[in-house]
């Protein structure tokens, strides 16, 4: 199977079969050199024959030693992680064909980061087994965006202690696939007046709606050189995009000029 490839046949009767010897997970549809991390069933009431699968491409493992709190911002995000190219499949379980597959990383570099072992915040951990952080389960099904379906889940990637990019993923019952989910943002400034398409927006996906669906909040960088960025964001779902306006205010005034 090339990547992101579809209609491939999986092999054999098992469709996901588990190495005891490594307690890992595989999908025979996946390239041989997949890493996979998760896999997480979609709800029967949305399809009975859908499966998440979240790998990676030769990942490298890390090193680092997680201690009772983080030493630094990102580590937030990342704790102790995979490094390498990251994807997400939706694979049907009953045709064995992978349906599409999603590339996860916030740069032009193919790269992300998984945590292995990390502390509650951002991502679900459902069991604390040292330092107070445990391995986080990424495919945690949630009704991000209000539309009183549980079939999304979230990325996050904090670079520093200002800034936090997230985007969101989910099946969509309309398309029989997976989507990662855009935001038609619009951008004040003055007088300037920027229309953009965010995949990894700024805070949106960790601040909490102020009625399902809708989103009001403030980032203030000023304090960092930046600007107050207010955030007025709705989700559409018989479009299946996000929508909303940033307007930025108290801007540094070389920044003005």
């Amino acid at each position: 199977m090339e990547e992101g490839g579809t209609n491939v046949r999986l092999p054999g009767l098992l469709f996901v079969a588990v190495l005891a010897a490594f307690g890992q997970e595989k999908v025979p549809a996946l390239p041989a050199n997949a890493f996979v991390v998760e896999t997480e069933k979609v709800p029967d009431s949305a399809h009975r024959d859908r499966l998440l699968v979240l790998w990676m491409i030769a990942p490298t493992k890390g090193t680092y030693k997680v201690g009772a709190e983080p030493q630094s911002c990102p580590e937030w995000t990342r704790g102790n992680a995979y490094t390498g190219k990251t994807r997400v499949s939706l694979i049907d379980s009953a045709a064995n064909r992978v349906l599409n597959t999603i590339d996860i990383h916030t740069s032009e570099e193919d790269t992300f980061d998984i945590p292995m072992l990390i502390w509650p915040g951002y991502y679900n951990v459902p069991t604390l087994t040292q330092a107070n952080a445990g391995k986080p389960k990424i495919l945690t099904l949630r009704d991000f965006n209000g539309d009183g379906k549980a079939l999304e889940f979230a990325f996050y990637e904090a670079e520093a202690c200002m800034g936090l990019a997230t985007t969101l993923l989910g099946y969509s019952l309309k398309e029989d696939k997976l989507i990662q989910y855009p935001l038609d943002l619009t951008v004040l400034e003055g007088l300037r007046r920027e229309e953009h398409v965010e995949y990894w927006p700024d805070y949106l996906f960790h601040e909490k709606p102020v009625s399902p669906g809708k989103w009001k909040f403030t980032i203030d960088y000023s304090g960092r050189g930046g600007c107050t960025d207010s955030y007025d964001v709705s989700y559409n779902a018989a479009v299946e995009r996000f929508s909303g306006a940033v307007t930025y205010s108290n801007c540094p005034k070389e920044r003005q000029d």
